[in-house]
C-alpha cells in the first residue's frame, strides 16, 4: 500500500495502459469475427460425412490406367471442395477420347459426393515424339549455320519411353540417339521414333540449311508438333453431371 502511495503516478499508467489493452482486444474480436477461422471458413461443413477414402482413390487411378491410351495417373487430391486428378496421355489419343476419362472419375464418387465436391480433370499429352530444330535462320526459315536437331522431351530420363532414336532415313531405328548435328548445306528429313506400352510413334521435321554471310539472322526453332489441343481441364460443379472444358470455354 505504501508503495503505491509512493508511485501514483507509475502505478496510474500501469493501470491505464492494462485498460487499453483490454478495451483494444474487446474491439478487435468483435469487428474480425473471423480472425483465426479455419482458410476455408464453413464451406467444408459436413465433409466428414463424404469423405473420398484412399481405397476410392486407388481404384480410380487403376480404373483409368487400365483405358490403353492412359500412360500415368497422379495422386488423386482435394483442395478444399475440389477433387483434382491429373492424367498424362499418349501423343496417339485424340481429344474426344481423352474428354471420355472424365466419366471415369464421375462414376468413381458415390451421388453425396458429385453433389458435395466440384471435379477438377487434367489432361495433358506425353508427346514422347517430338523434335525440334534449333540455329540461327533468315526471313525465309532456311537455317543459315549449324543446326542441331533433338528430341523436345529429355529422353533418357523418360520412364514411359521403351525405347526412342533419331535417324535420317525413315526406317525405324531406336537407336538411342537424342541428338543429330547438320553442318553442312542441304535439305534434310530428321525422323524420330518412340515407343512406349501404347506401341511406336514416328515424327519427322524438314531442316533447310542454306549458309549465307549476307543476310539477316536470327534465333530460330522449327518443332514437328502438330497438335495444339491439348493440355485439357475439365471442370464439374458439385451436383452437375457435365464438366465444362477450358477448349470450349
Amino acid at each position: 500500500m505504501n508503495f503505491l502511495k509512493r508511485h501514483k503516478l507509475a502505478t496510474f499508467f500501469i493501470v491505464l495502459y492494462i485498460a487499453f489493452i483490454i478495451v483494444g482486444y474487446f474491439l478487435y474480436s468483435k469487428y474480425n469475427e473471423k480472425a483465426g477461422a479455419p482458410v476455408y471458413g464453413d464451406r467444408l461443413d459436413g465433409i466428414e460425412n463424404v469423405k473420398i477414402t484412399q481405397e476410392q482413390k486407388d481404384n480410380l487411378v487403376k480404373k483409368l490406367m487400365e483405358v490403353n491410351e492412359v500412360l500415368k495417373v497422379s495422386e488423386p487430391h482435394l483442395s478444399g471442395r475440389t477433387y483434382n486428378i491429373v492424367i498424362t496421355y499418349t501423343d496417339k489419343g485424340s481429344q474426344s477420347e481423352a474428354k471420355k476419362l472424365a466419366k471415369i472419375v464421375t462414376d468413381s464418387l458415390t451421388e453425396d459426393q458429385n453433389n458435395y465436391y466440384d471435379v477438377q480433370v487434367f489432361i495433358k499429352k506425353m508427346f514422347n515424339c517430338n523434335i525440334e530444330a534449333i540455329g540461327k535462320a533468315d526471313e525465309e526459315g532456311n537455317f543459315v549455320g549449324d543446326v542441331k536437331v533433338k528430341f523436345v522431351n529429355d529422353m533418357p530420363n523418360n520412364k514411359l519411353a521403351l525405347g526412342y532414336g533419331l535417324s535420317t532415313t525413315d526406317k525405324k531405328d531406336y537407336n538411342a540417339k537424342t541428338e543429330i548435328d547438320l553442318t553442312t548445306d542441304g535439305e534434310y528429313i530428321i525422323y524420330g521414333y518412340t515407343k512406349d506400352k501404347i506401341g511406336e510413334s514416328t515424327c519427322s521435321l524438314k531442316v533447310v540449311r542454306k549458309t549465307s554471310k549476307d543476310v539477316a539472322t536470327k534465333d530460330y526453332t522449327i518443332n514437328s508438333l502438330t497438335s495444339s489441343s491439348f493440355p485439357l481441364i475439365g471442370y464439374k460443379r458439385k451436383g452437375n453431371s457435365s464438366y465444362v472444358w477450358t477448349k470450349e470455354r
